[in-house]
């Protein structure tokens, strides 16, 4: 972005238009005739947007890292789908499908409910975060939100969601149910507090391929809903082993990122950029098939919110280039004076 654009569009207003196109538009959940609709696109910036700012600001003035941005993320999930949408409750939600009922005891929707919380985190808040965070390198270390005014807008943004989803969508989720919810919350929010920032120690070694990581992103994303499908779809295993088999194979996914960038010492912004890009583009790739021609907009939409994709991965590529270029070219005049 050019420094003009920036000083017309801060970094705190970029993520808050950009989280719910990332949460709701790319995901499918939200074809853009729908997402355009003036009321849609508020609601949903508040609960999205706010959301990623309030998430994004704790980290950075509690000094966290990437495991309490996902922390967060789960408490963010869970505030979105058990709480303003209840569809962690509700047997007729309307993206449910066979979730309705394969996972579904004592008034929850087990499989729906993991599934979702680590969707948010992933897409709605850790991808939204570190997109915009790259889109803005130079203020990436700075707090976006500065004014004790800018903190109670969030905060009550994102609380006004709450309310309006009990208007939206009035499930009377049991009592119980959702206080264990309120629970969750504060349980990832205080452990998010609690951790350290570096988890594990940073490994050096060389990254591979940025490609690696786009590759990891959709075939993660495809294999995530696959492995629900097969299990909610064909019947290959009951409910608690798709749990289990889900818990597996997302430890598995993040084991392996963690151990291709070193855990996160040895990547730059174009393998987050390529990463952020595979499981964004499972999405807008798939979605259009699923669904079967339901939403037409989606042919049209999706190929440019492809395009827009490998145009940020593009402009990423060549800051992260062009900086490597000019750190090595003062490295050399240095050695050559010394």
């Amino acid at each position: 972005m050019k420094s003009s654009l920036k000083r017309k569009f801060p970094p705190a207003l970029a993520l808050f238009l950009i989280a719910p196109i990332f949460g709701e538009l790319f995901s499918g959940s939200t074809p853009l005739n729908e997402y355009l609709n003036p009321f849609s696109l508020i609601v949903l910036s508040l609960l999205y947007g706010c959301g990623a700012i309030l998430v994004r600001e704790l980290v950075l003035r509690w000094k966290k890292g990437w495991a309490s941005l996902l922390l967060l993320g789960f408490a963010y999930g869970v505030y979105e789908e058990g709480l303003v949408v209840r569809s962690f409750f509700d047997p007729n939600w309307i993206d449910l499908g066979s979730l309705a009922i394969y996972g579904r005891v004592a008034g929850v929707n087990w499989v729906w409910s993991q599934h979702l919380t680590v969707y948010h985190a992933l897409i709605s808040i850790a991808a939204s975060i570190t997109f915009v965070e790259m889109l803005y390198a130079s203020l990436r270390a700075e707090p976006w939100i500065k004014s004790r005014k800018g903190w109670i807008a969030n905060w009550a943004g994102f609380s006004s969601v709450l309310f309006i989803g009990r208007v939206l969508t009035p499930y009377d989720a049991p009592d119980g149910w959702v206080l264990l919810a309120w629970l969750a919350i504060f349980f990832f929010a205080g452990l998010a507090r609690l951790i350290p920032a570096q988890i594990l120690p940073p490994r050096q070694r060389q990254a591979p391929s940025p490609w690696r990581f786009f590759f990891i992103g959709i075939v993660g994303m495809f294999l995530q809903f696959f492995l629900i499908s097969i299990g909610a779809d064909n019947g290959a295993y009951p409910f608690p082993v798709a749990m289990l088999i889900l818990t597996v194979f997302d430890l598995g996914v993040l084991f392996l990122v963690l151990r291709w960038n070193g855990n996160g010492a040895a990547w730059d912004d174009r393998h987050r950029m390529a990463l952020i890009a595979g499981g964004l583009s499972f999405f807008l790739i798939f979605v259009p098939l699923f669904t079967q021609g339901q939403y037409p907009v989606m042919y049209f939409s999706n190929p440019i919110f492809l395009l827009s994709l490998g145009i940020a991965y593009w402009r990423v590529k060549k800051r992260v280039e062009d900086e490597k270029a000019r750190v090595s070219s003062e490295v050399s005049e240095e050695e050559m004076t010394a």
